[in-house]
């Protein structure tokens, strides 16, 4: 997976020294954040492979042309440092500060060779947050949908919202055809918390999902997710409820389960979100919270959200996300 460079050697036309080489872009994202949280400044830029490599591959052309991923510290001072840190990654790279370094960075490498930072803004002069919506416009189509039918329902129209969004019995929508129903209560909001807390993990999740597979596959576990954990709420207490928070415990099953099964992608939660979602879970089934929760929402949006990233591991084999 990895191979250690020299310190004191210079990344081929690049200022810098590099410490470690990946054959996957993930981990080494993965690390290089970890690296920026320890006030460490860092790039990733391709190399060659390295020329054990080269020797072990001769009678492979496919294998002498594959690039690594190089892990530049660009102050010498800080290379000690970062070499510990190297070191301590390589034996254990599923320790769970690294996801939470990659949470709190929230960086998108570049291949070319562009210095890694968190910058306040960036060359197109959006605030880091637009361009985030702007890199992940199914996820940003979802939010912004959730914040116009909130806002038309603030402004007098809920009741012609419930009317035109809730979902009804399958028997009624056998008979009507408006088999869209299914997925529009995930759109539904009924109060600043709910559609707070709601959209901060649909962002959150779903821009990392979007980033990682595509906006197409976001689209498939949104309407997954829409599908199994309405009709589940549906079938159990009646169509009236609403929210998105089915479909957020979806892609929450999502990450944390690829994140287990695919440690290498670089896709995760930090243990503290996973115990936090999962108790939330509970406290619901044991109706001690101030507000009602749609239960079977949440616990079929997780379980579907499971079955997904284990049919994705499945039928992945060894291919990797895009990056």
């Amino acid at each position: 997976m990895s191979d250690f460079g020299k310190a004191g050697d210079q990344a081929e036309g690049n200022v810098g020294t590099p410490i470690l080489a990946f054959s996957d872009k993930k981990p080494a994202r993965l690390l290089a954040d970890y690296l920026i949280s320890s006030n460490i400044d860092v790039r990733i830029v391709k190399g060659k492979p390295v020329a054990q490599e080269r020797e072990h591959a001769s009678n492979s052309s496919d294998a002498v042309e594959k690039l690594h991923y190089q892990i530049v510290v660009l102050d010498p001072n800080d290379v000690p440092k970062a070499l510990k840190i190297a070191e301590d990654f390589v034996s254990n790279p599923n320790q769970g500060k690294y996801q939470q370094a990659a949470w709190e960075v929230g960086s998108s490498f570049k291949e070319s060779k562009k210095r890694v930072k968190r910058p306040a803004t960036n060359n197109s002069g959006l605030s880091p947050w637009m361009q985030d919506l702007k890199s992940t416009p199914f996820m940003s189509l979802v939010l912004f949908i959730c914040l116009g039918v909130f806002l038309l329902s603030y402004l007098g129209a809920f009741n012609y919202i419930l009317q035109a969004l809730t979902i009804r019995s399958l028997d009624e929508l056998a008979q009507t055809n408006q088999w869209w129903r299914i997925f529009t209560p995930a759109f539904i909001h009924f109060s600043v918390i709910h559609i707070v807390f709601n959209l901060i993990w649909w962002w959150l999740l779903g821009s990392q999902l979007e980033r990682s597979f595509g906006s197409v596959s976001l689209a498939v576990i949104f309407a997954i997710a829409a599908i199994s954990s309405n009709v589940a709420q549906l079938l159990v207490s009646g169509p009236n409820f609403g929210g998105l928070s089915g479909v957020v415990y979806a892609l929450f099953g999502y990450v944390w389960w690829i994140g287990w099964l695919r440690p290498s992608w670089g896709i995760g939660l930090p243990n503290s979100l996973i115990y936090f979602l999962l108790a939330w879970l509970a406290l619901g089934y044991l109706e001690v919270l101030w507000v009602n929760m749609a239960n079977e929402a949440h616990l079929f949006g997780l379980i579907s959200g499971c079955l997904m990233a284990l049919a994705t591991h499945q039928l992945a084999g060894r291919k990797r996300p895009h990056s």
